[in-house]
């Protein structure tokens, strides 16, 4: 069987981050992979608190200073390379000054309880970076797997923007949901920081101020992928967000991963059920 490359993007991967369940599924499911014919590569944000020294990360020179375009400005873009403990799965950390390092352990919230005001810019420039940290990689995966709201950009950056460039063509992108609230509803200036609306596509959603993110990634994605934890905490808020679940129900092809347990078996059958997914397409 040929080794499938996967491109794994995520929030968070413990143990360099855990606020919920996305964290874990990271890093068990890709050191399943890992042990298997993979040859994948993860990636998340360098927040400020994550200790280079305790997790080893590394410098990698031709990932450092590249020129990325945000917003209308030229920024420089830095990654760092570390290695999930006790394991050989490689991940790759974002770093930003303005974006991440000033982000506590909460991540997504203030200390207050509120929601960070420019989450949707954060993780617009994330997607970014992290498509264009591929030619500086030189290396094209089949694959790029998207985790829940946060890389809700990705599908549809790559399809709009990538996908015509020759060493970016044909590459699959596979969305996966694991959870549904108000978390994904980003602003029209994250869009904008993208020029996602600059070229008509009839699977934008229409322009507004505030827009679901999940939505995007529904429509541009190739798969769709649900994954129900063991505390059933997707399937919880779905009932609670109707929007969410009408958009889901809507999109053809989507799979639930079931992870119902714990238990090492159940990982092993998780892990096979996404295998074979990402094989599929």
């Amino acid at each position: 069987m040929m080794a499938l490359k996967v491109y794994y993007l995520s929030s968070e991967i413990a143990p360099f981050s855990s606020t919920y369940s996305i964290a874990q599924f990271s890093k068990r499911i890709c050191s399943l992979f890992q042990d298997r014919d993979f040859d994948i590569r993860l990636i998340q944000p360098k927040y400020g608190y994550i200790s280079e020294r305790k997790f080893i990360l590394r410098e990698v020179i031709r990932l450092r200073e590249m020129p990325i375009t945000f917003a209308g400005e030229d920024r420089i873009g830095s990654v760092k390379s570390a290695f999930i403990p006790n394991t050989k799965v490689q991940v790759y950390f974002l770093e930003d000054v303005e974006f991440f390092k000033p982000v506590s352990n909460l991540l997504y919230k203030a200390r207050n309880g509120r929601m960070l005001k420019d989450n949707p810019e954060r993780y617009a420039y994330f997607a970014r970076v992290a498509l264009e940290n591929l030619k500086h990689l030189f290396w094209k995966p089949d694959v790029i797997v998207c985790n829940d709201w946060q890389m809700s950009f990705v599908p549809a950056l790559y399809q709009m923007q990538y996908a015509a460039d020759e060493f970016y063509k044909d590459i699959k992108t596979v969305f996966l949901l694991h959870s549904a609230n108000a978390n994904a509803l980003f602003n029209r200036d994250s869009y904008d920081a993208l020029d996602l609306f600059a070229t008509p596509d009839d699977r934008l959603p229409e322009p507004a101020e505030e827009i679901n993110n999940l939505d995007l990634a529904f429509r541009f994605a190739d798969q769709v992928i649900a994954v129900r934890d063991p505390e059933g905490v997707l399937d919880k808020e779905l009932e609670s967000e109707p929007e969410i679940a009408r958009l889901l129900k809507a999109h053809n092809g989507v799979q639930w991963l079931e992870v119902p347990s714990e238990s090492d078996e159940a990982w092993e059958q998780a892990a096979d059920q996404f295998e074979q997914i990402l094989r599929n397409i």
